[in-house]
């Protein structure tokens, strides 16, 4: 007899799994390690959780992710046995209101003693499931945002929203994601979000939810490239909600390819790939030709992730066709997609189907057309064609390539940049008697 009392809702839930306690363990570990986390999880642990064993936090909330992940539905803590009372888990649900989850959101980023909604401290699979625009579009046709105040508010209002977009899109391409994002938090919440529930015609109030919803997304954006990926889920996906609100289908398809974007980057590579097609056949049916290119590079990124080289390429072959006769507004950065970024998807699809001759190519010609002040950008397509240049065997080319990648990376505040860094110390370690390759570690080692 067992010293403590079963645990008989979560053995139900490992039965119905079809788990054993070693890969209950390993599944839960999974999800931690995927939040940063060095869980240490076993066999035993997992048994001792089943015979009655609180667990410390943050297990049990890895604990209902991996659950979740498996069964396919969402779990609380009551559901497992892991608390008496039923657990708060995000509201997901496509009938409340985003301006409203908005505003909770960046406030509890602005309060110290919260950071965080209760319950949302875990990246959800089951939030990249999305609804296609049609359903989601009759859902809140007529949903309005709270109670109105007693502001007015108009086209000075909208111009504002406009303009922050491109400064703080620009903030990012400069500086990286870590840089500037309290201020667009703090921006959303303190000035967006209180117009969204004043008072203002149709006209001003679709155009107010479009430009909060890709502020959102450049939040999201810049939570992804600072390594919070929780976060960044949650912005991406209110964004969709708003762009629905706002019956605007192209930021709508944007916020969803950003969704996939950061999934495909945690290794989901299985919903990613749905939620690119859904975003592809969204800007197919309602959107530009630019918004149609930049869905279907995403789209061969994730066929090539998959292994599916003769997709990957079709979608390549069509985001270039479309990109082609495609008009740009280079001053709005979401009717904006420029050459670079077009050259540089091409390189990692190509990389993804390893034919690293022709991702460098490609590589480079993404550098040799990227604007100046794209500085996080550069530095990325930078680091990854010194990768595709060592693994060509290149070593001197590659050493090269890395010292302009050091040129940039100081000032940036971004993780993806950092973890390009620690790549670049860990595939020159084999060569660390070459003397270049001793002076780069050196200028390295000061950063």
């Amino acid at each position: 007899m067992p010293s403590q009392p079963q645990n008989a809702r979560l053995a139900r839930l490992l039965k119905e799994a079809d788990w054993n306690a070693a890969l209950f363990a390993h599944a839960v570990s999974s999800v931690a390690s995927e939040h940063g986390h060095d869980l240490p999880v076993n066999r035993s642990t997992a048994t001792r959780w089943l015979t009655g064993t609180r667990p410390r936090e943050p297990s049990s909330t890895y604990i209902l992710e991996a659950l979740s992940r498996r069964l396919g539905r969402p779990l609380a803590a009551a559901d497992a046995g892991l608390t008496r009372t039923p657990g708060r888990i995000p509201d997901w649900s496509w009938t409340a209101d985003p301006v409203d989850h908005l505003a909770r959101l960046t406030h509890s980023q602005l309060d110290p003693d919260r950071r965080m909604l209760p319950g949302a401290d875990v990246y959800s699979l089951r939030a990249l499931s999305i609804p296609n625009w049609e359903d989601l579009r009759a859902q809140t046709t007529t949903r309005r945002a709270g109670v109105l105040s007693g502001q007015r508010v108009g086209h000075a209002e909208v111009e504002a929203l406009k303009r922050m977009t491109v400064f703080f899109a620009a903030s990012t391409g400069s500086f990286g994601g870590g840089h500037a994002r309290s201020a667009l938090t703090t921006y959303l919440a303190n000035d967006s979000s209180p117009w969204l529930h004043s008072s203002a015609d149709e006209q001003v109030r679709r155009q107010l939810l479009t430009h909060t919803a890709q502020l959102t997304i450049l939040l999201g954006n810049m939570c992804a490239d600072d390594n919070d990926s929780v976060l960044a889920q949650h912005y991406h996906r209110t964004a969709t909600h708003l762009a629905a609100q706002a019956a605007d289908p192209h930021t709508y398809a944007i916020a969803i390819r950003a969704l996939a974007s950061q999934a495909l980057e945690l290794g989901h590579r299985r919903p990613s790939l749905a939620l690119t097609e859904q975003a592809a056949a969204t800007a197919k049916r309602h959107s530009s030709p630019l918004t149609q290119s930049f869905t279907q590079s995403q789209l061969a990124l994730a066929h090539a992730r998959a292994n599916d080289r003769p997709r990957a390429l079709l979608a390549l072959h069509n985001a270039e066709a479309l990109h082609s006769h495609a008009d740009q507004n280079p001053t709005d950065p979401f009717n904006n997609y420029p050459t670079a970024a077009l050259h540089y998807q091409r390189a990692r699809t190509l990389t993804a189907l390893k034919d690293h001759q022709a991702a460098a190519r490609a590589y480079s010609s993404s550098l040799r057309a990227r604007a100046p002040q794209a500085r996080r950008a550069r530095a990325l397509t930078t680091a990854l064609l010194a990768e595709s240049q060592l693994s060509q065997g290149n070593l001197e080319e590659s050493l090269t390539t890395w010292k302009r990648f050091l040129i940039d990376y100081p000032g940036l505040r971004s993780t993806r940049a950092k973890a390009s860094l620690t790549t670049m110390r860990q595939v020159l370690r084999p060569y660390s008697t070459h003397p270049g390759v001793a002076s780069l570690t050196e200028e390295a080692a000061t950063l």
